[in-house]
């Protein structure tokens, strides 16, 4: 009987089922956008201006922090190439520092890092979605915060039916 052709890219020779190690064009302007950039491009920009004092100087302080940006990321996908683990920051840590380390890092991003960077995007989008209605002052801090967390459970709702079966 003749052996069925492997057509499932997820299927290795050693029969395992594995991630595709590729990453598309989209994926990657994805990944930059929402994971570098974020939402504090939309809340630095009054306060690189307020102290910086001109407009000259905050351009001089916005493209010197995006070489920065720019040198970290080259050294991330650097990273990526020479440690082809999957899991990111916790594969680097690990293979360098032990795995204490890395659980360490790994527990302070799921339970410090990752949820008040959403509720930092989420005041934002409240601060930003508010400001239309209210005058010079801005929206109460109540409204703010009662938005921020009807979108974070909104978003919250989004991910669980996401990864429903």
């Amino acid at each position: 009987m003749a052996e069925a052709v492997n057509n499932d890219k997820r299927l290795k020779d050693n029969g395992k089922v594995q991630l595709n190690q590729e990453l598309g064009l989209l994926s990657s302007v994805g990944i930059i956008v929402g994971s570098i950039i974020g939402s504090g491009i939309f809340i630095s920009p009054i306060g690189v201006l307020s102290n910086t004092g001109s407009i000259g100087l905050s351009l001089v302080v916005w493209t010197s922090c995006g070489i920065i940006s720019t040198l970290g990321a080259l050294a991330f996908a650097e990273l990526g190439t020479s440690i082809p683990k999957s899991g990111a920051e916790y594969a680097y840590l690990y293979e360098a520092f032990g795995s204490l380390p890395a659980f360490v890092f790994a527990w302070v991003k799921i339970f410090a890092n990752r949820p008040s960077s959403q509720a930092v995007v989420c005041l934002t989008f409240s601060e930003y979605a508010l400001s239309p209605f209210f005058d010079a002052c801005g929206p109460p801090l109540l409204i703010k915060k009662l938005l921020a967390a009807s979108v974070l459970g909104i978003h919250i709702f989004a991910i669980e039916i996401t990864f429903l079966p």
